[in-house]
């Protein structure tokens, strides 16, 4: 048996201390997190020593952290603007990297620039031979969905349609209206990327309209075979009331939740006509297949940082042709 690779999460505050959960329970040493000031470490470490008996170091940059060892692994889970430097710095130390979504988005620069950061990572990345993921999580729905389907004797057919709304509770009153779509954007198209494979959209065919709390779009998306699906996207605020979580091919739809089973474990569940089934929670299966990766034991991540190229081209797309309300 090899020995037990060595993690790292840069921001574990937020998304990244179930980065560092999974890391620990995946079988890996989570050696240690970055924050960014000696408060917010502390603050973290006891959080994380609650989550899972984590023994490791914190450290308030991630500067000093990659001065003070190497790891494995790094989970970029920093803020957005952040992402490319610290993306870039854990390559430069030899680690296999996963970074949370989008893989690269800075308001202060133009979109070519950023379309030109990740063109960057990734390829630095394939030139040092380094496994390297985006986690857009909800990639693993897909095949949650067609077992769910298959079981079920129902035929869904290659996607001709796409469709998925994705709510969250978001920010305050005055959420940026593209931040909404920034946050939860990736995930559909993600998903819709898992359901068609490789492709492009074509930008002819896109409508976007961006509202306060609220972004819906529409478009073509060309699969590499030339087969084409109509997707429509739908990602919203709502501060109050149960949350609309729905996605499928086809105009075969399911909702979808994550809450704990009988045992206390956080599972996804997909529920269709009446019917519901559990599977593996979508970042647990992210970061695991992220990891079987590193070790040889996967072909690839469940989404590759070129996955997450593909998909903030689209994203910054959608944007740039949008009508706002």
């Amino acid at each position: 048996m090899g020995r037990e690779l060595t993690a790292a999460v840069i921001g574990a505050s937020g998304i990244g201390k179930h980065h560092a959960k999974w890391f620990q329970r995946l079988g890996c040493e989570m050696g240690a997190f970055a924050g960014t000031s000696p408060e917010s470490v502390a603050r973290t470490a006891e959080k994380l020593q609650e989550m899972f008996g984590f023994q490791g170091t914190g450290y308030p940059s991630a500067e000093e952290m990659f001065s003070a060892g190497t790891f494995d692994m790094v989970s970029v889970c920093s803020p957005e603007p952040l992402h490319y430097d610290h993306f870039m710095r854990a390559l430069d130390h030899g680690a296999h990297v996963i970074c949370e979504k989008p893989l690269v988005y800075d308001p202060e620069v133009s979109d070519a620039t950023m379309l030109s950061r990740a063109e960057e990572m990734v390829e630095a990345a394939e030139d040092a031979e380094r496994v390297a993921a985006v986690n857009t999580q909800y990639v693993a729905a897909v095949d949650a969905f067609n077992s769910m389907m298959a079981e079920r004797g129902v035929d869904t057919g290659s996607p001709e349609t796409f469709f998925m709304q994705m709510e969250s509770r978001g920010g305050a009153e005055g959420t940026d209206r593209e931040q909404i779509f920034i946050d939860l954007g990736p995930h559909p198209l993600s998903v819709l990327m898992g359901f068609c494979g490789p492709g492009h959209m074509d930008e002819s065919t896109v409508s976007c309209v961006v509202e306060q709390k609220r972004v819906d779009a529409e478009f073509d998306y060309v699969m590499d075979g030339g087969a084409t699906c109509r997707a429509h996207i739908v990602c919203c605020n709502r501060p109050e009331g149960d949350l609309i979580r729905r996605f499928g091919i086809n105009d075969v739809l399911v909702d979808y939740e994550g809450r704990n089973d009988d045992q206390g474990v956080y599972r996804a569940y997909l529920m269709h006509d009446g019917e519901e089934v559990c599977a593996q929670d979508f970042v647990e299966a992210s970061l695991e297949q992220f990891v079987n990766a590193v070790r040889g034991e996967a072909r690839r991540p469940l989404a590759t940082a070129a996955d997450g190229l593909q998909n903030l081209r689209m994203q910054l797309a959608l944007l740039a042709a949008a009508e706002s309300r």
